[in-house]
């Protein structure tokens, strides 16, 4: 299954940008990573869910963005991003942890689990939360699933549905342009009655990691 991966977070912080003074971001980026990540940490611990989240990111991505080097960042870190995630969801109802978790059931991170093959069908929940609640990201994969059956039953009208949900944000914004053999197998009273299921004003989340950008460091 095709996914669509978030994490682009090395090529960000390569870029030069402008931010707010004293922003994670601009720590992070001035070199003295252990500092900004110690505050954020704070942050995280003082209940900022964005700090948490970001946090959480961190630890998923630790080795590749070579953050091992900080004391004790590297142990595992995955296992913190998971519990970090699972934290967001549970008692913040936060859909950009919900696509994360999501993401490591469908990527194998079989570390979390007894199991040694992805959990498409634990994948497709999260996925499913984040949909409904303005992940396009999630919508996509949420509609990729629907239509090859996979973490869930194959359904048309649904894949459909998600996809030209998707369509409304800028993400996957190419019109029904790439599934017209999709909408090709639907009667005319199913397209009817997924129009009338898109949600235009459906709030865009956005997962990535921009919101190193906002974040205030003390």
């Amino acid at each position: 299954m095709k996914i669509l991966i978030h994490l682009i977070f090395l090529i960000f912080l390569t870029q030069n940008v402008s931010s707010k003074e004293h922003t994670f971001y601009d720590l992070f980026r001035s070199g003295d990573k252990t500092l900004a990540i110690n505050m954020l940490i704070q942050l995280s611990e003082n209940e900022n869910l964005d700090a948490k989240y970001l946090l959480g990111m961190l630890y998923y991505d630790a080795q590749f963005l070579k953050l091992c080097d900080i004391k004790n960042f590297c142990i595992n870190n995955k296992r913190k991003a998971y519990e970090i995630y699972i934290d967001l969801f549970e008692n913040y109802n936060d859909p950009r942890a919900a696509y994360a978790l999501g993401e490591m059931y469908d990527e194998q991170f079989y570390i979390y689990t007894s199991n040694v093959f992805p959990n498409l069908k634990k994948a497709f929940k999260y996925y499913l939360f984040a949909a409904e609640n303005g992940v396009p990201e999630a919508q996509y994969n949420v509609a990729n699933m629907y239509e090859f059956g996979d973490g869930t039953k194959k359904n048309i009208f649904e894949a459909v549905r998600w996809y030209l949900q998707c369509n409304q944000s800028s993400l996957c914004g190419a019109g029904r342009e790439g599934i017209d053999d999709l909408i090709d197998q639907l009667s005319t009273e199913d397209v009817e009655r997924i129009q009338s299921l898109i949600d235009p004003n459906l709030e865009e989340i956005d997962i990535r990691i921009t919101i190193a950008q906002n974040i205030v460091l003390k």
